[in-house]
């Protein structure tokens, strides 16, 4: 049942996700949502809309002492839950200049139920990820530098978006937003709202007779539409 619902949130863009999220409350105007911009792999894919499995890394020398298995206990991390998941990767690098991201992270995650990942890090082996699997990263690298995986489950921060382990992600070419999965079926009535209020002005705008005093008059009926 909760797949289902997963689907139907498919079926938005991001910032359709956004205004029905900002009707049903207006902290959602300010926050949970990312805020600087992403390179996009895919921008032609489906969004993608699942659960975080975070984790921090460092693409240069850094002295936090880690274990031997740390990258095996992270990927049982990743492939426990049988549901659709996003990996979110914060890179503790100001400025990341190796890639976490490539062709045999992008292969391992994506048969570990990933869609793709969020990253403040980097990316590469473009011409060789899964057709389906989405990359949003802030940059691109030819290399894979010195990066090192840190820890894993932890609350992260990606391009302005905090983000911790299971929390419900959509996420496009447009960025990424958050939120709880408690509030899927107010969220779909929302988006239904907010299309219906829109079309009313998108009508008069893509009429063949348009004129200023049949869009003002759409407007107008569209501002008295309430939620």
């Amino acid at each position: 049942m909760k797949n289902n619902k997963l689907l139907k949130l498919k079926k938005f863009d991001t910032p359709t996700i956004c205004n029905g999220l900002e009707l049903i409350d207006q902290k959602f105007k300010l926050t949970g949502y990312s805020k600087e911009k992403f390179f996009c792999l895919n921008p032609k894919i489906k969004p993608m809309v699942g659960y975080a499995k975070t984790a921090k890394i460092s693409s240069l020398k850094h002295n936090v002492k880690t274990s031997s298995s740390i990258r095996i206990d992270y990927y049982e991390y990743v492939n426990s839950g049988d549901y659709p998941k996003i990996s979110v990767i914060q890179d503790r690098s100001k400025n990341p200049v190796g890639s976490f991201w490539g062709e045999v992270n992008a292969n391992i995650h994506n048969r570990l139920g990933c869609l793709g990942v969020l990253t403040n890090g980097s990316v590469r082996d473009l011409d060789v990820i899964p057709k389906n699997f989405q990359f949003l990263s802030k940059t691109l690298s030819p290399s894979h530098a010195e990066v090192s995986l840190i820890e894993f489950g932890s609350k992260v921060n990606i391009m302005g978006l905090e983000v911790k382990d299971n929390d419900l992600i959509h996420a496009d070419v447009h960025g990424a937003v958050t939120f709880t999965d408690d509030i899927i079926d107010e969220l779909l009535h929302a988006i239904k709202f907010v299309e219906k209020k829109e079309k009313v002005i998108l009508d008069s705008c893509k009429s063949k007779d348009f004129s200023f005093s049949k869009f003002k008059k759409a407007f107008l009926k569209s501002q008295k539409l309430k939620y």
